[in-house]
């Protein structure tokens, strides 16, 4: 029997904090409320009496839900408008239904009401989060507005645009793909449509793009937009990507609003070329002959090198002995950049060397990006150091944070599975309320409790084992890892013993969502970077699920609990059977950066196997909690920093009145 013709009770798995309910801020987090279930009910009846209609018939109902009103939603009352979402929605349930033989359950339906309202759905992993955006997407079209879908890649966003199109074309709604980097034509070509899909950063690249367009517009003389006005000739506009902003959904909402928050939105320019490659690979010979503690100090959690008075005396003492040309920028700033990459960036961590390039892995997702570059001369510090040719550096010529860039919205909402313990970052900078969406069946995943080792090499071998103890019995066991290097020292130790399995870290295509789909499959084993394939659903196989389901292996504990909570779902979706369990080292990065006393402690009381047998779980919470505490308040210093500039640029603006 579904939820919403017996309310279910608290999913405990699902949300943990649901067990300590004093802990909510109910005005950031709540359960649906009574009224949200009410409509979702008539939803799914109004959907079953439109079964009958032909599709003609549907679409010509989408028209008049558009037309009505004279297309402004402002003028309804809440009655009025609460009556045309329970419309709308059944409309798209029942396009979809058509179209791809799928209905949607009440949960989704809900979520769907959520998104359009403007908040945060947070929807456990495997839940179909891709057909719900179909619903506030029409919503906003039936009130005038444009859609943009916004996905953490480009995989996600060609595969949920292609699964949603058909159905929303049934209904009148034109549905396109944004393309990615300079095909200008057909990003003209994608704007114009109802419903935009795209990567939440090339939406952001692309209003730099417009700003810049904007910049190079030729300013004609002092009072010539006054004469135009009073002769009645219209003002020339340039020709921009984006026309409006009026209304975004973004899936996986955590890691665009918040994983990404750190990066900023940087458009480049200069040349592609080679660069001199002098100054580098001199600060990285001088950068052997430095020592620590004397000449520079490191800051391991800010990931950060500092050069002492007498660090800076040495490095400018050997810059007056052996002047070098063409410096960009002062000398010590090479040799920071050099000791970092020296001491804190390493190879198959936080980048990879590949067709003879550097290139940048993300630390959230594993995932590999091509295009992106370090600023202000690290990259190619690192380039000096990993012996590849060294490139030119690349100015920025327009940049935005991507809090600031989605606040641009009139309106934004998103889903995710993991948002309750982002609530306060949701509320404070987006303004975003987070509703707790319940399962559409039970969870049935045990997550067992964590195993903690005095060294990596420790872990890696009860890892080893524990796959052994799993795949001897035929249960699928999926691995994640928080590095590339850690999958190939799993991936090492398999081959070692003659272990057949799937190696998955880089890129995500469609070929990697196809082998982490297979990750279910009885006797399956599949070792990959913590967010390979995300958004695809893992299916264990009847033979899988009779031995207990998927079983996932978290090789460390990551900074962030979302991401653990992300890797622990990929078991036991929709209600099947499943297992988690999390591995934790003294060598760890979340303990060398934040407990460095702590890793010391287990390597005191660690057993001749290396294992420590004492339950330090809740103190790895709190280490988690705060880590996530420190870059919350690096993430609120970036918007306040924007503030800062706005508050400025309205002095200026005003002053130039």
């Amino acid at each position: 029997m579904n939820s919403f013709d017996t309310i279910s009770g608290p999913d405990v798995d699902a949300q943990p904090s649901r067990r300590f309910a004093f802990w909510r801020n109910t005005a950031r987090v709540r359960d649906p409320s009574l009224q949200e279930m009410k409509r979702v009910r008539k939803t799914r009846h109004c959907a079953t009496e439109l079964e009958s209609a032909s599709d003609r018939e549907l679409r010509d109902r989408a028209i008049v839900l558009r037309e009505s009103f004279e297309g402004d939603a402002s003028k309804l009352s809440p009655e009025q408008r609460t009556a045309r979402q329970i419309v709308g929605a059944a409309l798209v349930r029942e396009a979809v239904r058509r179209v791809r033989g799928l209905k949607y359950h009440g949960e989704q339906i809900l979520a769907g009401l959520v998104l359009a309202s403007g908040h945060v759905a947070e929807m456990a992993t495997g839940e179909g989060k891709t057909i719900v955006a179909a619903i506030p997407a029409f919503l906003s079209w039936i009130d005038g507005r444009q859609t943009h879908v916004a996905t953490p890649n480009s995989y996600l966003s060609a595969r949920d645009r292609q699964q949603i199109q058909p159905a929303l074309e049934m209904l009148g709604v034109n549905v396109s793909l944004l393309p990615e980097r300079n095909d200008l034509a057909g990003k003209k070509k994608a704007y114009q449509a109802d419903v935009v899909y795209g990567t939440g950063y090339e939406f952001g690249f692309d209003y730099l793009r417009d700003q810049l367009t904007f910049r190079q517009q030729p300013k004609g003389a002092l009072g010539s937009e006054i004469l135009d006005a009073l002769s009645g000739r219209a003002a020339a506009t340039p020709s921009v990507l984006q026309a409006h902003r009026d209304f975004t959904v973004i899936d996986e909402v955590d890691s665009v609003l918040i994983d990404e928050a750190m990066t900023p939105l940087i458009l480049s320019e200069g040349d592609d070329g080679l660069a001199l490659p002098t100054p580098y690979l001199a600060a990285r010979s001088l950068a052997a002959d430095l020592v620590r503690g004397e000449h520079f100090h490191l800051d391991l959690p800010n990931r950060k090198a500092q050069l002492t008075n007498e660090g800076r005396s040495f490095v400018f003492n050997w810059l007056a002995r052996h002047p070098i040309d063409h410096l960009r920028r002062p000398w010590d700033s090479y040799i920071v950049n050099a000791l970092q990459a020296k001491y804190i960036f390493e190879q198959g961590v936080d980048y990879v060397v590949r067709n003879g390039e550097v290139q940048i892995v993300d630390q959230k997702t594993g995932r590999i990006f091509a295009e992106r570059t370090w600023r202000d001369g690290l990259h190619q510090a690192i380039e000096a150091f990993a012996g590849t040719a060294i490139t030119n550096e690349r100015s920025s010529a327009a940049r935005i944070t991507r809090q600031r860039f989605y606040q641009l919205y009139s309106s934004i909402c998103g889903m995710t599975g993991t948002a309750e313990t982002a609530d306060e970052e949701f509320e404070s900078i987006y303004r975003l309320k987070t509703v707790l969406i319940p399962r559409h069946r039970p969870c049935r995943r045990v997550d067992l409790p964590d195993r903690f080792f005095a060294t990596k090499d420790s872990k890696f071998r009860a890892i080893v084992g524990e796959i052994m103890e799993r795949h001897r019995c035929g249960q699928p066991v999926l691995i994640g890892t928080r590095t590339i290097g850690d999958s190939h020292v799993i991936s090492t130790l398999l081959d070692s013993i003659r272990v057949s399995h799937q190696v998955l870290n880089g890129l995500q295509d469609a070929d990697e969502a196809e082998i982490i789909a297979r990750a279910g499959q009885y006797r399956a084993i599949t070792v990959a970077t913590n967010m390979a394939g995300r958004g695809t659903d893992i299916k264990p196989d009847d033979r899988a699920l009779a031995v207990g389901g998927l079983f996932v292996i978290g090789v460390e504990r990551n900074e962030s609990r979302r991401v653990d909570r992300q890797l622990a779902g990929r078991a036991g979706r929709q209600g099947d059977f499943g297992f988690s369990r999390f591995f934790v080292s003294a060598d760890d990065d979340l303990m060398q950066r934040f407990a460095p006393k702590l890793g010391k402690r287990f390597r005191r009381t660690a057993g001749k196997d290396g294992e420590v047998h004492d339950n330090y779980g809740p103190l790895i919470t709190t280490l988690q909690h705060a880590a996530e505490t420190d870059a919350y308040r690096l993430r609120r210093k970036m918007v306040e920093h924007d503030r800062w500039l706005d508050d400025i640029l309205a002095n200026v603006m005003g002053e130039a009145e």
